[in-house]
């Protein structure tokens, strides 16, 4: 809105002037051209709310429009070069200077201000030679009087001030929108960061969690479970030596004792390793042997509590097609995806050619098993003995499609 206000000041200021210098018959006539004018300048040239305005030839797209942003600008710029060329012919239409260097300025159509520059400067020579005063024909063709030509001289200088200020404010607005879209992109970029950050910490924490877990188990297993063993097999000796009631018998409720104690240890330790094992992990792990020679892919989105037989189960089928995929493939890409669903867990192992791939000679391991059918019935075993279903194909390339019940 800031170059609309400009042209309404300049336009009132030009409307004035002509009032001064044209007779009562054109006056009313060329106010309105004028307006008419100004009004299809300020749509031909479009405001670039990003900074400055266009530049000819510079199309950066206007959807809105109906003709491309470069081809009005240069359209506009013909229209302010045929304006200031009439000055030489009518000079009577000075006053009309201001708004045409405002638009050329606007327009950075620096050579079109050539013509308003020369059209001044002779004027202004016959006005202070006094050859243009005075002989014209009409009121067109006279140049005005010296307090116009005053007046028409402090408007240029208000057209290039206000030119200058809009410009600046064009620049100001651009500033602070690519400030704001930096600002915002910044903090995204950092809000991406912090939970990296914070599922990196969480993964840490998860992580050395387990790890402790483990060791517990390990102490427990080395130390206390090994004492119990050894007092359990000291009181079976002395079972054996000593058939006398009633130590028999008192001996005999404290082997029970330390069987119930141990049966509980192993229950503990089973426990503590087993919510232990961390199956994405684990997952992970057992692709790495697969990164040299394939581009792997895995998607893993399964809650913490499943049941260990069913981790275990997977992790061993897993295993086994893993073996099969090193002993048997020429593709390039294996994807591993292991997905819960509200009644059942889902696997599936795929090794397949990507496209654009080229297909190897031989497999990873160099020549094909000799016994390719002990892997698969292995895999089969393994989902029956959790209730699943599995599914092997191989038109694709191999793949494993495993389903378990929950």
């Amino acid at each position: 809105m800031d170059r609309a206000i400009d042209k309404f000041i300049l336009y009132a200021s030009t409307v004035y002037v002509l009032a001064l210098t044209l007779g009562d018959e054109l006056r009313p006539f060329l106010i309105y051209v004028t307006l008419a004018g100004t009004a299809a300048l300020l749509w031909l040239i479009p405001s670039d709310q990003k900074g400055d305005a266009s530049l000819p030839g510079n199309d950066t797209g206007d959807p809105g429009a109906p003709m491309g942003r470069s081809r009005r600008i240069w359209i506009a710029c013909i229209l302010l070069d045929l304006s200031a060329g009439m000055l030489f012919f009518l000079p009577g239409l000075l006053g009309l200077l201001p708004l045409l260097v405002y638009d050329l300025l606007i327009c950075r159509h620096w050579t079109g201000l050539v013509i308003p520059g020369i059209v001044l400067v002779n004027d202004l020579y016959l006005l202070i030679s006094g050859k243009g005063t005075g002989h014209a024909d009409s009121a067109v063709r006279m140049i005005p009087s010296g307090s116009v030509t005053a007046i028409i001289l402090f408007l240029l200088v208000l057209a290039v001030w206000l030119c200058r200020k809009t410009v600046q404010a064009d620049s100001d607005r651009k500033r602070v929108k690519q400030l704001r879209d930096d600002a915002a992109e910044n903090q995204q970029t950092l809000s991406r960061q912090n939970e990296a950050l914070l599922e990196a910490r969480d993964s840490e924490v998860m992580t050395a969690q387990l790890a402790e877990r483990n060791r517990i188990a390990r102490e427990i297993h080395d130390n206390v479970g090994h004492t119990l063993s050894r007092a359990l097999l000291q009181v079976g000796a002395l079972l054996a030596i000593h058939k006398e009631e009633p130590v028999h018998s008192q001996l005999s409720g404290v082997r029970e004792t330390l069987d119930s104690a141990m049966t509980n240890i192993r229950t503990s330790v089973h426990d503590l390793h087993d919510s232990s094992v961390d199956l994405e992990g684990t997952v992970r792990q057992m692709t790495e042997p697969l990164q040299d020679a394939f581009s792997v892919r895995v998607e893993i989105d399964i809650s913490k509590d499943m049941p260990r037989e069913k981790k275990y189960g997977m992790i061993g089928i897993l295993r086994e097609a893993i073996s099969n995929i090193l002993r048997h493939s020429r593709n390039d890409t294996v994807m591993i995806s292991i997905l819960e669903h509200p009644g059942f867990y889902q696997m599936v192992v795929h090794d397949y050619l990507s496209e654009g791939g080229k297909r190897r000679s031989a497999p990873v391991t160099g020549k094909e098993s000799a016994t390719p059918g002990i892997g698969l019935t292995n895999i089969e075993a393994r989902a029956r003995s959790m209730g699943g279903s599995v599914r092997i194909t191989e038109d694709e390339g191999f793949r494993v499609f495993l389903s378990i019940p929950k």
